[in-house]
């Protein structure tokens, strides 16, 4: 009996295995391939006027899955405005869903679409490589004008496991791994974006790019993104947070750590330093690694 309660306790540690049928990135010609398979909604996150000028046949233009609320720019929208976007857009829980944003120099803002999209209960999402840009590169069809998809019935049901709040960082702040995906000059104090309040990081962060993912606008091989998170002895086992100024650039590394490497305990601290640099508990440090 307590063995069995011991194995229940740890599986709560444990994010969900991913239902997913299809790759975390894909490439455009693995799209035009499955473009009229059941069930897949593409979905262009650029502006409206790109959009319209030019997309992959059949995508649907999906706006407003991050505002600004609370103080903070870029936070996922309440559950009922959240589920009426990602409805009104053609999908549901069992969609596969393809991100396109205009380029591989986009691929965070990919990422914060996909981050919202498995955290509010889609988990089969996979992000175009290099963006709308390759798929014209790659000589694809595109489709002018405005097009959509038939309302679903979606409700959002949050994985909670995907999200770390500010209490939840303060409380671990000494114990998770904290892994900090702004450039070198934030991390080390010497600029800052306005909004954050303090120079330099949270003690003990690691340093993780989220600009190293990428190499001419493609995301990296699978062995060379294992190989930089492996310089840093970061390890899948331990709980981990990573972060960036306001959450969009912390969702790359999230999306590539979780859905590309396997890891299955990392949050992303969706308010970041913003957020967190505000807190009078927590001072950041500059000048030094770690």
């Amino acid at each position: 009996m307590k063995k069995a309660i011991l194995i229940l306790l740890a599986a709560a540690l444990v994010a969900p295995a991913f239902a997913r049928d299809v790759d975390a990135v894909v490439d455009a010609a693995w799209l035009e391939a499955n473009l009229a398979k059941p069930g897949l909604v593409v979905v262009d996150v650029r502006k409206i006027d790109e959009y319209k000028a030019g997309h992959v046949p059949g995508a649907v233009n999906l706006l407003g899955l991050y505002v600004a609320k609370d103080g903070k720019s870029n936070e996922v929208p309440e559950a009922d405005d959240l589920s009426e976007i990602i409805a009104e857009a053609g999908i549901d829980a069992k969609s596969t869903v393809v991100v396109v944003e205009s380029s591989g120099a986009r691929f965070a803002w990919a990422t914060r679409v996909a981050w919202t999209l498995v955290y509010a209960g889609v988990p089969n999402v996979t992000i175009l490589d290099g963006g709308y840009e390759e798929w014209v590169k790659a000589g694809k069809a595109v489709t002018a004008g405005f097009e959509s998809k038939d309302e679903t019935d979606f409700q959002v049901k949050f994985i909670d496991s995907y999200l770390a709040t500010e209490d939840y960082l303060v409380k671990n702040v000494k114990k998770a791994q904290i892994v900090d995906t702004r450039a070198y000059d934030t991390y080390f104090g010497v600029s800052k974006q306005a909004f954050v309040e303090q120079y330099g990081h949270i003690p003990g962060a690691y340093s993780l790019p989220a600009a190293w993912i990428t190499v001419n606008g493609l995301v990296r091989p699978k062995a060379e993104l294992e190989a930089l998170v492996a310089g840093l002895k970061l390890s899948p086992k331990k709980d981990t947070i990573v972060h960036c100024d306001s959450g969009v650039l912390a969702t790359a590394w999230w999306w590539i750590l979780t859905q590309q490497l396997g890891w299955t305990k990392v949050g992303m601290h969706d308010g970041s330093a913003q957020e967190i640099s505000r807190d009078p508990s927590v001072t950041f440090v500059k000048g030094v690694w770690r």
